[in-house]
């Protein structure tokens, strides 16, 4: 497409040298003016010919000539490099569109961002580094555009339709984002997703405190005012920096020095599945740092609260969530352990 789009430029430019190169030879050599030469110019070029608008003398005939010989060759030349990008950018378009709604509807556990602007970029980016499937709506062409460049799928619709939430794979998707600048939007789209699927897992933007209840309502998991939160988390840096250091450490995957060697430490949650090597056991029982090296942290009982000093008798259930920091290799590990069954043979994990 960026071949024919140069030969399109390349022919127009072309096109328009021709133009202003018969205006100026009919304003020098017959004295007309600027309106006649350049009505004179395009009648004759396109090859419409209602007669002359001024007698021509020899010099204007062989003008015209030539004007004739070149002029005609190079519109055709401009009108065939017009059709063929137009087609090509349909095909193009049409092609992509396509693969975009095959690729959507073969997720399975992905997320849905609403919104690519100042905080959807962010969000883009974080849940690319975190090597996540996502689909991102956006209804601002230029937006969708930037988002598209850097390779995200994107939708160029308006989030708080049902269809385009269902062209989004919302059906399949394990969590949505709504992080448009307005909180009635917001509310809407939260309403939606929930009613469309009502295990989501839906984070809301909210720009004022009197939203925040009613996106609660409207079945948001979680509220998020960027204002409040940056003016804390601001405070917060100013008065304790190392420990916020310490956190953007283990909570974004920067690296640390420790000794000699550069490890990648995070904190993560993992959800213990059914019939897992975790399913029933404590966590003394499961030997979760012998096995995975990551260290636990805290423990989310189904319906309960954090227990941020778990016992090494805590009994690990189906649906409780464990909190834990280590390498991105240990917590891969601990992932494993928790939605696979696997056990003990031998002293060996396997």
């Amino acid at each position: 497409m960026l071949v024919r789009l140069k030969a399109l430029e390349k022919a127009a430019l072309l096109l328009l040298s021709i133009i202003t190169m018969g205006v100026a030879g009919y304003m020098i050599i017959e004295g007309a003016s600027f309106i006649d030469s350049l009505y004179m110019v395009i009648i004759t070029i396109t090859t419409i010919g209602y007669g002359e608008v001024f007698p021509l003398g020899t010099g204007g005939e062989v003008f015209t000539l030539f004007l004739i010989i070149s002029g005609v060759g190079t519109v055709g030349y401009t009108l065939v490099s017009a059709v063929e990008f137009m087609i090509e950018n349909s095909i193009t378009g049409l092609m992509g569109r396509r693969k975009m709604r095959k690729d959507i509807e073969s997720m399975i556990g992905h997320y849905i961002l609403c919104g690519y602007g100042r905080v959807g970029q962010h969000i883009a980016h974080d849940l690319k580094d975190a090597g996540t499937d996502f689909v991102i709506i956006e209804r601002d062409a230029a937006a969708a555009e930037r988002a598209s460049e850097l390779g995200f799928l994107v939708i160029k619709d308006d989030a708080t339709n049902d269809e385009t939430l269902k062209q989004a794979g919302i059906e399949n998707a394990r969590g949505l984002v709504s992080a448009l600048s307005s909180d009635a939007e917001n509310l809407y789209i939260t309403l939606t997703a929930r009613e469309l699927c009502p295990h989501l897992f839906i984070v809301s933007r909210c720009d004022t405190e009197e939203s925040e209840p009613k996106l609660r309502r409207a079945g948001a998991d979680r509220v998020i005012s960027p204002h409040s939160i940056g003016g804390r988390r601001m405070a917060a840096m100013l008065l304790k920096p190392t420990v916020w250091d310490y956190l953007d450490l283990v909570t974004r995957g920067q690296y640390i020095e420790f000794n000699i060697e550069n490890l990648e430490w995070r904190i993560d949650d993992v959800e213990v599945q059914p019939n897992s090597y975790l399913d029933g056991k404590s966590i003394d029982e499961a030997k979760i740092y012998s096995i995975s090296g990551a260290l636990v942290l805290a423990v989310k009982k189904r319906g309960l609260g954090f227990n941020t000093k778990p016992a090494k008798d805590t009994r690990l259930d189906p649906g409780d969530y464990i909190v834990a920091i280590g390498t991105v290799e240990q917590l891969a590990k601990l992932e494993e352990i928790a939605t696979s069954k696997a056990w003990s043979q031998g002293g060996r994990y396997t």
